[in-house]
């Protein structure tokens, strides 16, 4: 039994794209197992490398990871320490996809978060939902130290 030449045309386009898909497939396979999810551990603050943060070619401060990346629940996680300057502000209020926590350990500042600005000190919480605008700015004479955590949903 032969196939009609108008059949066969349409061969090279199929076997393209069942290639394409493979390729794809395996790629993302790969990516995926290069990159190792982020394990239960325990991390003290001498091994948190800070480094200078800057606004600008301006530095504001300095930030560190304890750690980040995909978790068995989430994606894009990432714990961290910030100590901002007095009178700075890393960024202007912003939004992202990720839900976010920072706590406040000392200083004083100001948190702009979904609309509202509330003045913070040690103890100090603040929860956002993903692409609600927040932001922080240290009002103090001392720098503000907070922890960050960010993740986003699977």
């Amino acid at each position: 039994m032969s196939v009609a030449p108008s059949r066969l045309r349409h061969l090279p386009l199929v076997a393209c794209l069942v290639l394409a898909a493979g390729w794809a497939s395996r790629e993302v396979a790969h990516a995926r197992s290069g990159a190792e999810p982020v394990k239960s551990q325990t991390i003290t603050l001498d091994a948190v490398k800070m480094e200078a943060y800057k606004v600008d070619g301006k530095e504001v401060g300095s930030a560190g990871a304890y750690l980040a990346g995909d978790t068995p629940a989430s994606t894009k996680f990432i714990t961290g320490r910030f100590v901002l300057n007095a009178g700075q502000t890393p960024h202007p209020p912003h939004t992202h996809v990720e839900e976010e926590v920072m706590i406040v350990e000392s200083g004083t500042g100001e948190i702009f978060c979904d609309g509202k600005t509330t003045k913070v000190g040690p103890g100090s919480v603040m929860y956002t939902t993903p692409n609600a605008s927040h932001g922080i700015v240290n009002t103090g004479t001392t720098p503000i130290v907070f922890y960050f955590i960010k993740w986003a949903d699977k």
